[in-house]
Parts: C-alpha cells; structure tokens; sequence
C-alpha cells in the first residue's frame, strides 16, 4: 500500500540531493534504554514488540524514492536479541549503550526498529530500542517505551488496547493540506528573511580543499551539571525565554568568536506535533529549518536574547516549509553548491528530555537509563552540535564535525566558549 509522505519523509529525502545517504543511511538512528526491575515475560516482551510495529505506521514505512510517497509492508516476527551480562550492573549499561549506539538498520527493509535485551538477573533487565530516524523523532523514544509496557502488560492480562488516536498516514494528508493552504505565503516569508544573506564565513586553521575527503568525528562532553542546569533554566524563565532559546544564542554567540562579521546564519530543527491526535503519537515530527542573525558588539545578554527570541518565534512559525524549497530562495547557502565552503553550516539542537518517569511492565518497573542518537559521522558536513539533559539533569554535549576542515582544538574552544556564556548567566555561581 502506498500513501503520501510528510514532510519530515520529503525532507529526508531530499536532503539526498544534498548529501547522499545524510539521513537514509543505515546508522541514522536513534536509541532509548530502559531499566526493567521485576520479572520479565520474554515471549510476551516479544509479542509486544511485534504489536508497537503493528499499532505504529512509520515503523512499517518504506520510502520509494522514485517518487514522492512512502510504502507501507506487512512485517514478519520481531524479537528481542539477548545481549550478554557483564556481572557488573555499570558495564551492563555501558555494553548495552554500545550495542544500540552501534546498531543498524536498513530504511528499505521494515521494521524500522531493532530490540535488544541484557537480563544480568531474573530481576533486573536492561530493555534497548533502536528506531530509524525516518521513522521517529525524540520525543517518540518515549513515546515508544510507554506504549510497549502498556502493550507488554495488555499481552500478560488480555486486556484490550485502544487503537491510536490518529495513523500517521492520517497525519500526512492533513499536514499537506495544511502546508498547501499557506504554501504562498510562506513562499513570500522565506524569500524576503532569505533576500541577499550570505553563508557565514569562518576563519580557520585548515585551507579548504574543494573534494577532499571527509574525517568526520564525533566529541561528547559534558557542560553543565543538574544545578547549573537548573539555574539557566530559571533564568531563563525569569528572562521570558525558553531554554533552548537562551542555548541556542549562547552558541551563536560562540561562533561569533570565530566568524569573518556579524551576520551569522544558523540551522536548527523544531518539532512540532500541530495535530491534537500526534501528541503520543510514534512518528517523525522535526523540521529543519535557517535562522539568519545579527550580533551587536558589546549588547547586553538581555538586548540579545530578546531579538533571537524573536527571530525564533517568527521562523518556528513557518519552519514547515521544503527543504530544497527553502535553499531554491537562496542557492547560494546549499553547502559545497555554487563555490560556497560546505563548511559554513553551522547546526545547534536541544533535545529537552529529562525523563524521571516509571513505566509499568506488568508486576516490573521501568525507568530511562539512556538514550542517543547515532548519526553517520562520513555523511558530516560543518559542524553540528547536539545537546540534551541525561536522565541524572545534567546537559551533554554531541559535537560532529569534518576534522579536514575544524581542528579538535577549535571543536573543544568552541564548547567552552558555549559553555562559558551559559555559565556566565548563573548568579550566584553555581559550582560544578
């Protein structure tokens, strides 16, 4: 059966053109590991797994890339690899987030989710989901874990499950009538925000070299701790400001550090679940989406926030706009096209997740002990930094980048730099 895409589906798809197997490549995906106290069933935890992938359209989704819709396939069973005990319960999570970090999966071959299980006693249980970026989001992860222990008990009791409230497929067709209805006015949006801005240039330790292959590299740190965490967050709502606005421009303040002027243009994603029925819903619901702006030099950290505010709420609200769409406003900022250095991408997202929830898995508890993404590093382009709150509230760092182009030692300055701006807005201080 086929049916029409979404426009996080034709986005990915496009970005194909772009740079091949960017985001259909077998390691976009995206990961979440529960901890299990308390018996568990396994054939029943498998035939759970096999209901999400019925209940859950986009894990049955496969992509037709000869034209602009998407194709849904009957799956066969699905079952829970085992993953050998360390004896050591912080091993066991430490080899468990290995092997989902590590996992793979092929977009034209649904499932688009692979399980995983390490039992280290008949009571403690270490349960991994691995979902195709096609076919969810972050928020989804969450999503998926609760409806599994819903679905998981169902089969233990024989309790009836409702249907979702909406099909992804249903999703789909609203949001293309939606997009349709404002398609010429978000066409005028985009080419007025776009008229005459320029890709940001860098300087840079390393001359760019037009096809030399690409080194791309992948540094976690952590940046702040759960207090300081904390007091950004409040002061961020003291400030009437969200904390992914105040992140995002304690990084463009960052790069401002090392750019050639003032206009800088950033990317970014937003999710945006518009539809009353795709709030629980297992599904892909970002948008990528530029955000050109100004600094001012010695502007106070208010006065600043207050116009990246703003350039945040204008842009969120026509961010579902195509992706080639959006660069045919302005060729000249596809990276590597038309001369431009592919190095003056320059990404930021926050993922928000701080996640202290209890999922109920029969007479077991389930709680988030990890979750991540794994992009494949030879498809990078510029630099790419990835935040989120770990389920200790402490925020992390997952900084991408092409080693050909950005040194290590400019990586590393860049995160302190974001870092120091953000810590400079706690006061007190806040030790780490």
């Amino acid at each position: 059966m086929t049916t029409e895409m979404s426009l996080f589906q034709r986005v990915a798809l496009q970005a194909e053109k772009i740079r091949s197997g960017y985001l259909t490549n077998p390691r976009a995906t995206m990961n979440i590991v529960v901890e299990v106290a308390g018996p568990l069933d396994l054939a029943a935890l498998d035939a759970a797994l096999g209901d999400l992938v019925t209940r859950n359209e986009t894990l049955r989704t496969r992509p037709l890339t000869d034209q602009d819709a998407v194709e849904l396939v009957a799956t066969g069973d699905i079952a829970c690899t085992p993953v050998p005990a360390t004896g050591h319960a912080e091993d066991d999570l430490a080899r468990m987030a290995a092997v989902v970090g590590n996992a793979t999966i092929d977009v034209h071959s649904p499932p688009l989710v692979r399980c995983f299980r390490l039992s280290s006693t008949p009571h403690r249980h270490l349960v991994g989901l691995v979902f195709h970026h096609f076919a969810v989001d972050p928020t989804s992860l969450r999503h998926a874990v609760a409806e599994l222990a819903v679905l998981y008990t169902a089969r233990l009791t024989g309790a009836a499950v409702a249907p979702p409230a909406l099909r992804y497929t249903e999703y789909a067709r609203w949001q293309a009538a939606r997009l349709a209805a404002r398609s010429e006015t978000d066409h005028a949006a985009w080419q007025h925000a776009l008229n005459g801005v320029s890709p940001t240039r860098y300087r840079r330790a390393i001359p760019f070299e037009q096809g030399r292959p690409v080194d791309g590299r992948v540094l976690r740190a952590e940046l702040l701790s759960a207090p300081e965490v904390d007091a950004v967050l409040s002061w961020s709502r003291r400030h009437r400001s969200t904390v992914f606005t105040t992140m995002f421009a304690a990084y463009a303040l960052a790069l401002r550090s090392s750019a050639d002027s003032d206009e800088l243009i950033l990317a970014t994603t937003f999710e945006q679940r518009d539809h009353p029925g795709a709030r629980h819903l297992i599904g892909p619901f970002v948008y990528p989406t530029l955000l050109p702006l100004r600094t001012r030099a010695g502007e106070p950290w208010h006065d600043w926030l207050t116009r990246v505010r703003s350039a945040v709420i204008d842009v969120y609200q026509r961010a579902q706009f195509p992706l080639l769409d959006l660069f045919a406003k302005a060729p000249q900022l596809v990276p590597g096209a038309l001369g431009a250095e592919p190095t003056w991408f320059r990404m930021f997202e926050y993922l928000p997740s701080h996640d202290i929830a209890r999922y109920r898995f029969g007479e077991a508890t389930g709680q988030v002990v990890h979750s991540a993404g794994s992009q494949e590093s030879q498809n990078l382009f510029g630099v790419f930094l990835r935040v989120r709150r770990t389920p200790q509230g402490c925020l992390v760092g997952r900084i991408a980048y092409d080693a050909n182009d950005v040194t290590d030692a400019e990586v590393r300055e860049l995160l302190a730099e974001f870092r120091g701006h953000l810590t400079r807005l706690v006061d007190p201080p806040v030790p780490s």
